[in-house]
């Protein structure tokens, strides 16, 4: 078997011809070029005229064990009447004006997912910016387009990076437990450009939304997804309660005096515990339920949230208090 064939095989790219292999100082430099022969725009993928000729350059493959792997090539430019551009030609081990082969691009953006940029960059010996900027390029190949996607139960939250309060809204896809949208900022215009760009027919398709009790994503569900249920999400509905309760509990604590009082008062985490978790706490319970704490109805629960008053929340808070037990 030839040394090129190996080489070929060993590199797992398609569409490229291994023309010779050589050691140099930083590593094994493979010499390649495309199968086709007509060059292709860097940019939309069809053929074009050649224009003149560039450097040569080296692409960073996977390497073999302590070995670093490139690939050389002279590649030329191309005049693209499509794009209407001169740009440098396309080549199948390699994205367009990337200097690293997709299969080490698809392990960087992989390990990227399992750990923090700074591992990942440590591990591959390449810069911290660089493993964000093959991070966005994965990510824009993978990427399946927004708008006209079929989507009916969607999830919406913010996501806090770095300091100063600087956060990402985050929708993700219920059904195919994927994210499908990630932007810069927070609230009602943050929402609003992913429903632009989602497209007036898919916002129709629409059938729940989950969130946390934030005004700003109630607002714009209202105004955008009227047809939309919302559902809250049981961590925050379930604080609310909580809080609700224990202000009830303290209330009864300095209307009543002396053992009563006490007994109410050490109620406050068998309370808030969920009943029957424990033997403990359903012991400490059942030795108190002679002392009925009154009914907490849901706008009094709703009043504790300066985001959301129990107008905006309706009949969908309720049924998520209701729905407190079943899960």
């Amino acid at each position: 078997m030839r040394l090129t064939t190996v080489m070929r095989r060993l590199l797992g790219v398609t569409g490229t011809i291994v023309r010779d292999a050589y050691f140099a100082d930083d590593g094994l430099v493979v010499e390649v070029k495309p199968s086709w022969r007509r060059p292709r725009c860097g940019r939309c993928g069809r053929r074009a005229p050649g224009y003149d000729q560039s450097k040569e350059r080296r692409w960073r493959h996977l390497p073999f064990g302590s070995t670093l792997i490139w690939l050389s090539y002279t590649p030329c430019r191309v005049q693209c009447r499509r794009c209407q551009a001169v740009c440098t030609e396309k080549v199948p081990w390699a994205a367009h004006r990337s200097r690293f082969t997709s299969p080490m691009e698809e392990l960087a953006a992989y390990l990227a997912r399992r750990s923090d940029k700074t591992s990942v960059s440590e591990l591959l010996g390449i810069s911290w910016r660089t493993v964000g900027a093959i991070v966005e390029r994965v990510v824009s190949q993978r990427r399946r387009p927004l708008a006209g996607r079929a989507l009916r139960v969607i999830g919406v939250d913010e996501f806090s990076y770095r300091k100063h309060h600087r956060y990402l809204t985050v929708v993700v896809d219920h059904e195919r437990r994927e994210v499908v949208w990630a932007g810069v900022g927070k609230g009602a215009k943050a929402l609003k450009r992913f429903l632009d760009e989602l497209g007036e027919s898919a916002r129709e398709q629409i059938e729940r939304v989950t969130m946390d009790m934030a005004g700003g994503y109630l607002s714009a569900v209202h105004k955008h997804l009227p047809q939309a249920e919302i559902i809250f999400d049981r961590f925050h509905v379930q604080r609310l309660a909580g809080d609700a309760l224990d202000e009830v509990r303290r209330a009864q604590v300095r209307e009543l005096e002396g053992e009563e009082a006490k007994q109410v008062k050490g109620l406050r985490f068998v309370l808030l515990e969920t009943w029957g978790t424990g033997s403990r706490s359903a012991e400490r319970g059942t030795a108190h339920q002679s002392l009925p704490l009154p009914r907490l109805p849901a706008q009094r629960i709703l009043g504790h949230s300066a985001r959301l008053s129990p107008t905006q929340a309706g009949s969908s808070c309720v049924a998520g208090l209701a729905g407190l037990g079943q899960s």
